[in-house]
């Protein structure tokens, strides 16, 4: 364990403060705006043996509106392009999913700054080195996993595949990794 983990182990009570900035993307090693360090202080307490993090791979955390419209037509364009290949336009959950959800997720990243933008979603390789600071270790995911996850994508339709780099499986459309899922154990 390194010596953050350990000082984050022995001071939990303290909650160590490192960066109150509200647009951690700006520091890839940047761990905690106060929300963020409330939520890896809060994993910590529960110990979890191992814990699996599923994030849309996609980082519209940017500081100015261009960075964060230029992010999300490319992650939300290839989601949508998805969206099309695999489920009919006529689909009531469709439909649903695409207003109530991404929409609502869209106008946010788009229209909102500073505390009134509530989607930050960042690239796991942000949050790789955020969750060793605080003492997670990342663990492999197993073979069968992947086989299983591999299986269950080529089940839909072509354009689905993922992707294995540093012990994180990406699952992707056309290329584009869409969501990263990575293990990581206590």
């Amino acid at each position: 364990m390194n010596q953050y983990a350990q000082m984050l182990g022995k001071q939990n009570k303290n909650k160590n403060k490192i960066n109150s900035s509200p647009d951690s993307a700006l520091s890839p090693l940047s761990l905690s705006p106060p929300k963020m360090e409330c939520f890896l202080n809060g994993l910590w307490k529960l110990q979890p043996k191992v814990m699996v993090i599923t994030e849309q791979e996609a980082n519209v955390n940017g500081s100015t509106l261009t960075d964060r419209m230029e992010n999300a037509l490319q992650f939300y364009g290839a989601l949508f392009d998805c969206l099309e290949a695999t489920f009919p336009r006529t689909l009531v959950d469709r439909t649903l999913l695409e207003k109530m959800l991404l929409g609502k997720q869209i106008k946010n990243i788009i229209a909102c700054e500073g505390v009134e933008r509530k989607e930050r979603y960042e690239v796991v390789r942000t949050w790789i080195p955020r969750l060793q600071l605080a003492g997670f270790g990342m663990v492999s995911i197993s073979p069968n996993g992947m086989i299983q996850a591999k299986t269950l994508l080529q089940n839909y339709v072509g354009g689905y595949h993922t992707v294995q780099d540093k012990n994180c499986l990406f699952m992707c459309w056309e290329g584009r990794p869409l969501f990263s899922i990575s293990a990581w154990k206590f």
